[in-house]
């Protein structure tokens, strides 16, 4: 019965799992972004934007880390010393994603403004037209 509930997996810590999806998250949400600039007329910014998400928060990952690995001998630090760089990490992270949504809200407002011109402009030529007479 022992030897049963030994080959049994272990859970996993809920903190680390839940760590896992915010960069999977942020890997995701970028992704996502980069694949949306192709039809905000950007299409050249599309492999950057994804590959950035992707190696940007495994960066991030990394830095933090190694940090903590660097610190881990040193008990006597102040812990938010320690937790500087690992919470600028996952700052940079979210702050990708946040920045990357900030562009492209800029470029569809850009991209609203300009069809709403040419709306006003093809109209007010249509409504020209047909005041005259024509058909």
């Amino acid at each position: 019965m022992i030897a049963a509930k030994s080959s049994q997996a272990a859970p996993g810590e809920p903190y680390r799992l839940m760590s896992y999806f915010v960069f999977l998250i942020v890997i995701g949400a970028g992704i996502l972004l980069g694949l949306n600039w192709k039809k905000l007329g950007k299409p050249e910014w599309q492999a950057r934007t994804i590959l950035l998400s992707i190696f940007l928060p495994i960066t991030m990952i990394a830095l933090a880390i190694g940090w903590i690995v660097l610190l881990l001998p040193h008990p006597d630090l102040p812990t938010q010393f320690v937790m500087s760089i690992p919470m600028l990490a996952f700052g940079a992270n979210v702050g990708f994603v946040w920045g990357l949504a900030r562009l492209k809200v800029a470029r569809i407002k850009s991209l609203k403004k300009r069809d709403m011109e040419h709306f006003k402009r093809t109209n007010t030529t249509w409504m020209i037209h047909y005041s005259l007479g024509g058909l």
